[in-house]
């Protein structure tokens, strides 16, 4: 510890030593660009001693530096250099279940991304790329409750992007499921259909189109919405698996197959009527069906109907 101490102050040393030589003198301009290389060999250095948050203060300078002299490729490169280092930080604290102020790494990092995003332009695809690689974070060392802006600010950043869009709210739509928020999962997995309506579909897009269609059904019967209170647009998507057949164009443009139709309807009809003790029967002819997220949302609807 005595060791990483003495390390800590011979590195504010050396940025007090970098920052004084910032300051204006009588006839002298501040070399922007010399500061900016001091403070970013700083950085490394205290990389290399796992001095992460001394790193990441080290990178900002940098980034300032750079921001000064107009390099705004450099100044957000040592910017997401510097988030990166507290998220790393954040993440040995709680490895060790020792944070000291909580959330400080987190706060300092959701600033760097932030004032990172801003300075690219507008059609850039970065910032979305820099919220996705947050939330996975995020998820990776158990921080939900901040999850939920980022993948809104990544589905909003990739607007006009349909590709990129989906695959934001797919993971919108696991996440609010994790959080037990099933009926704004069940809304986000129903725009993503519309967002694939009337439109000739990839093999890709067939196989997302199902998924909504069966995370749909799991989330509706898991809620139980009474016939007084369900919407019209989610009593069409029952009566789909009721009063329905195959060959509805729904079922037609993700490719259903009509043994997965008929598991379909047998899982809708059980549900829907009082013996529901067969419900388990169902659950091993699933899963060749299902992915992994699908399997644990089936087994919550289970619980729901044989507790």
């Amino acid at each position: 510890m005595a060791s990483s101490e003495t390390s800590g102050y011979s590195i504010l040393d050396q940025y007090r030593t970098i920052s004084g030589k910032l300051k204006k003198r009588f006839l002298r301009k501040p070399n922007e660009t010399e500061a900016a290389k001091a403070f970013a060999d700083l950085g490394h250095q205290c990389q290399s001693q796992d001095l992460l948050h001394y790193a990441a203060i080290s990178w900002i300078a940098a980034a300032r530096c750079e921001g000064m002299l107009g390099n705004n490729v450099n100044e957000t490169s040592y910017l997401v250099k510097a988030a990166r280092q507290f998220l790393k930080a954040e993440e040995d604290e709680v490895y060790i279940d020792c944070p000291s102020v909580p959330t400080e790494y987190l706060q300092a990092s959701f600033a760097c991304y932030g004032h990172a995003s801003s300075r690219f332009t507008e059609d850039s695809v970065l910032p979305l790329s820099l919220n996705l690689e947050l939330t996975d974070f995020l998820q990776k060392i158990g921080r939900n409750e901040f999850v939920r802006v980022h993948l809104d600010n990544a589905v909003d950043l990739s607007n006009g992007r349909p590709e990129s869009q989906l695959y934001c709210l797919e993971k919108l739509g696991e996440h609010l499921v994790s959080m037990g928020d099933y009926v704004t999962a069940l809304q986000t997995y129903q725009s993503m259909a519309k967002m694939l309506d009337n439109r000739l579909k990839s093999g890709h897009q067939c196989s997302v189109l199902l998924n909504c269609e069966i995370n749909s059904i799991f989330l509706l019967l898991i809620l139980k919405p009474s016939p007084q209170n369900i919407s019209p647009d989610y009593a069409r998507l029952l009566e789909k698996y009721t009063w329905g057949n195959k060959s509805d164009p729904s079922l037609q443009a993700c490719k259903m197959s009509e043994k997965l139709f008929i598991l379909m309807q047998s899982l809708v009809t059980i549900c829907q009527s009082v013996h529901t003790s067969s419900l388990a029967d169902l659950e091993s002819d699933f899963w060749s069906f299902l992915n992994a997220f699908q399997k644990d949302l089936l087994r919550t609807l289970l619980k729901v109907y044989t507790l």
